[in-house]
């Protein structure tokens, strides 16, 4: 009987390098709502800023939901490398986790979306801001503290008129 092997999820590894926008989705361990401790998320995105520098990176929207939390990033090299931040960025956070008594905060492995050409950055900025909103958490996506932007005032911006509507 062949020894079961799981289905390859990921593009090769060269499509994750460079100047490239993706919208990433990362959940945690049995979707367990851990991500709503403002100390915890402030200790989480000073990871993720480390992890974002070191490898070229940048957030330009982000949003901690109780039990997942989505990003857009952006390449700002022609060697940013997702696949090293987001190993980087889930490796730190781990022991983060462990510091605050949470043995396993993330589930393994996370959804990578590349945006294509004709996909507004923007529009998946504002999706992403709308997830609480969507889950009915607050009334207006401004108000949910666990968002925010490192590239530009999003409280200050206007959605904009097309809504992004995942494929998936």
């Amino acid at each position: 009987m062949p020894e079961f092997q799981r289905k390859r999820n990921r593009l090769p590894h060269q499509s994750y390098i460079g100047r490239h926008w993706y919208f990433i989705t990362i959940c945690t361990e049995q979707r367990r709502p851990r991500l709503s401790e403002p100390q915890l998320v402030a200790c989480l995105l000073d990871v993720l800023r480390g992890e974002c520098t070191a490898h070229s990176m940048n957030v330009y929207a982000y949003c901690f939901m109780p039990d997942h939390l989505h990003l857009e990033l952006v390449g700002l090299a022609e060697d940013a490398d997702l696949i090293q931040t987001l190993k980087g960025f889930k490796g730190e956070t781990t022991s983060v986790g462990r510091a605050v008594g949470i043995r396993n905060v993330w589930q393994k492995g996370y959804y990578d979306h590349i945006l294509r050409e004709d996909e507004n950055a923007d529009a998946v900025a504002w999706y992403i801001f709308n997830n609480p909103v969507r889950k009915g958490l607050v009334k207006d996506p401004r108000a949910w503290p666990y968002s925010g932007s490192w590239m530009f005032d999003w409280k200050k911006a206007v959605a904009p008129p097309k809504e992004f509507i995942p494929a998936w």
